[in-house]
């Protein structure tokens, strides 16, 4: 084997979106997790990548952010010590992955997250093919023999790092290589965009491949969120607001409406979250007896984080605000927005998204698209806990070749 042809960034981008889908036992474990660290810092060492500027910028970040969560955690909130052990714990593993695979990458990082995405849903493809001809009993039976499942995960789950079953609960939905099937579809989402972004909006094979992937996962807000990048690729087709962007629009709105799994199965989880949310003191007898967590939707997650820290959302709770909220019921949590707020705060918040934008409108030149962009992150966010996986937190460190920004620059002053 000639190991001079081995690509180290494609290990690296791997290794990265392994860890970030918090589904096997890579992300599972922080012996695992600090190794792959350990070995990403060797191969940015060895190839002489960290440059002054990088140790600058995860410096004055790391200040900031301890600063920040020692003033919240132990004087604002009260908490005690070990509540700050966990803020740490979380910077080192999730911000410095995310900051060492853009150091590694650099501007390359997001065409290489593109390959590596395109051959794991190529992947997922030949086992969610097995799953519908009524053989995911048998991917459940082998994967298990790998005894490679991950921790705190429910019955009948399996992952063998690129691939995900949960036997009789996704068996017509595909999960890919992540937690669950809304999740592997917001993945999808923002490989997605990526590959617009670099393609100037043409659809080329591994957009197609991205397209089918999120239609195999079934997921509501993954589906809404890919109907909002295809009206983007269209206005930044076509800028000029003509009859056919205003058609597509209302169709796009009447196709929400009328269509079961999007519309539909909104209004109803809408009240059937409500109804949850009245009935806890139910729920917990009877998940407490199947030794579960209440498993609350979006919209209940989201009034619940809510009406239990109120404003305390402006600076966040802790990263495990989880042990503070369950003191009353024994909850899990599904809305990635104030996941992310119950954890970091609207201030945090404000600071991802700043440098999401930021990114984007590199590629997208218009404000009006910049807030396509933003949507498509909030509509994924809301529905899966993404955002503070290292997969959405390296926009903060992500870079992009310089001649885009020249190009881009360009073209934005003959836009005003």
């Amino acid at each position: 084997m000639n190991f001079k042809k081995i690509d180290i960034y494609y290990i690296v981008t791997l290794l990265f979106l392994l860890l970030s889908a918090n589904a096997n036992f890579l992300s599972s474990s922080d012996l695992w997790w600090f190794l792959i660290l350990a070995f990403m810092c060797i191969v940015a060492i060895g190839k002489k990548l960290f440059r002054p500027k990088d140790f600058k910028v995860i410096g004055i970040f790391s200040l900031v952010y301890l600063v920040l969560v020692t003033l919240r955690d132990l004087f604002v909130n009260g908490l005690e010590p070990e509540f700050l052990l966990s803020e740490i714990l979380y910077l080192v593993k999730f911000v410095y992955l995310s900051f060492i695979f853009c150091v590694i990458l650099k501007e390359k990082a997001a065409a290489y997250i593109i390959n590596v995405m395109t051959h794991l849903t190529v992947l997922s493809f030949f086992f969610y093919a097995l799953q519908l001809i009524g053989l995911g009993d048998y991917i459940y039976k082998y994967s298990t023999a790998l005894n490679l499942q991950a921790q705190g995960v429910i019955q009948g789950y399996t992952n063998f790092l690129v691939f995900t079953f949960t036997k009789g609960l996704h068996d017509y939905r595909n999960s890919g290589f992540v937690w669950e099937p809304g999740s592997f579809g917001c993945f999808l989402i923002l490989a997605l965009m990526l590959n617009l972004f670099l393609t100037n909006f043409r659809f080329d094979k591994k957009s197609n491949i991205f397209v089918i992937g999120i239609i195999t996962t079934a997921a509501t807000t993954d589906y809404l969120a890919l109907l909002i990048v295809f009206f983007l690729a269209y206005r930044y087709k076509v800028p000029k607001l003509n009859f056919w962007a205003i058609a597509l629009l209302l169709m796009s709105a009447s196709v929400d409406i009328a269509f079961p799994l999007l519309g539909g199965k909104i209004k109803d989880t809408y009240y059937e979250d409500l109804d949850d949310l009245n009935r806890l003191k139910y729920l917990e007898v009877f998940y407490k007896h199947n030794n579960m967590a209440i498993p609350l939707n979006r919209f209940s997650s989201m009034i619940y984080i809510f009406n239990t820290f109120g404003y305390k959302l402006i600076l966040g709770v802790t990263n495990k605000y989880n042990i503070i909220m369950n003191k009353a019921y024994n909850i899990n949590i599904s809305n990635g927005i104030f996941d992310f707020l119950a954890k970091f705060g609207l201030l945090g918040f404000v600071y991802l998204m700043y440098h999401y934008s930021k990114f984007c409108l590199t590629y997208v030149i218009k404000t009006e698209y910049l807030i396509y962009c933003i949507l498509i992150l909030l509509l994924i966010g809301f529905g899966e806990p993404v955002l503070i996986l290292p997969v959405v937190l390296m926009f903060i460190f992500l870079q992009v070749k310089q001649v885009n920004l020249i190009d881009s620059s360009k073209i934005r002053k003959k836009a005003i």
